[in-house]
């Protein structure tokens, strides 16, 4: 027997279970664990259980107590999940916190992205704001600054951080000075990859093998195994060749 579906267009309250398709466009809350092929939010809905699903789309405010997996989830509006999220592909152009930790495959950050311990991904982007509190480690990590940014540590193979798109650093000083608005930072404890580049970034310790140290980075101590370049605008205290 095929998995009924539920719509709340008004405002309702629904038991847990298991449906193909939950919708809620009006004021909606889900009590007990959910299995679902698709969840779409696009009003107000909370979740009181876990949630499994194939793919999650929240546009309006979606609230999620207990522990998120999904095959895809895509937010645009308000996005909360207390507990830890499993999820295979992240986009979210709004906002999205999880109160856990974070795994999955892809990350495409462009809103603001707050994570209260560890995301681990295969690739993390980010063109918006984030603030990771434990260890932020992939594969590839790829940051265009837009806003003030923070994680614990940031551990990878690859690591690219720069000014948000069409900004080079100068222009963005200038434009920030015209404007009287902040310029986009990346702070973090400790930076380890083997190809690492940084703008823009303030951190302890930087170990990587082959590093660059772009304009407007502070950085306390690089450790390089292969090679290390300093931009003259930026502050190095110790240089150590592993």
């Amino acid at each position: 027997m095929a998995a009924q579906s539920i719509s709340i267009s008004g405002s309702g309250r629904v038991a847990g279970g298991e449906y193909a398709q939950v919708k809620i466009s009006g004021s909606g809350r889900v009590e007990g664990d959910v299995v679902a092929q698709e969840i779409r939010v696009s009003g107000s809905g909370r979740f009181g259980g876990s949630v499994q699903a194939k793919e999650i789309t929240v546009s309006g405010s979606g609230k999620f107590t207990g522990r998120v997996e999904a095959d895809v989830l895509v937010t645009s509006g308000s996005c909360g999940i207390d507990g830890d999220a499993e999820v295979k592909e992240l986009r979210t152009s709004g906002a999205q916190r999880v109160g856990g930790s974070f795994r999955g495959h892809y990350v495409r950050a462009s809103g603001v992205l707050h994570v209260e311990r560890d995301l681990e991904a295969d690739v993390f982007t980010s063109s918006g704001r984030f603030e990771i509190g434990g260890l932020l480690n992939a594969d590839r990590v790829e940051v265009k600054l837009v806003g003030d940014s923070r994680a614990r540590e940031i551990g990878g193979e690859t690591i690219d951080v720069r000014p948000g798109a069409g900004f080079s650093l100068g222009l963005s000083l200038t434009r920030g000075l015209r404007f009287g608005i902040g310029i986009g930072t990346l702070t973090v404890d400790e930076i380890e990859g083997d190809e690492v580049h940084l703008e823009a970034t303030t951190a302890q310790v930087v170990r990587g093998g082959r590093v660059y140290i772009g304009p407007g980075c502070r950085i306390g101590r690089v450790e390089y195994r292969e090679s290390l370049e300093v931009h003259p605008e930026a502050e190095v205290g110790e240089r150590v060749k592993a």
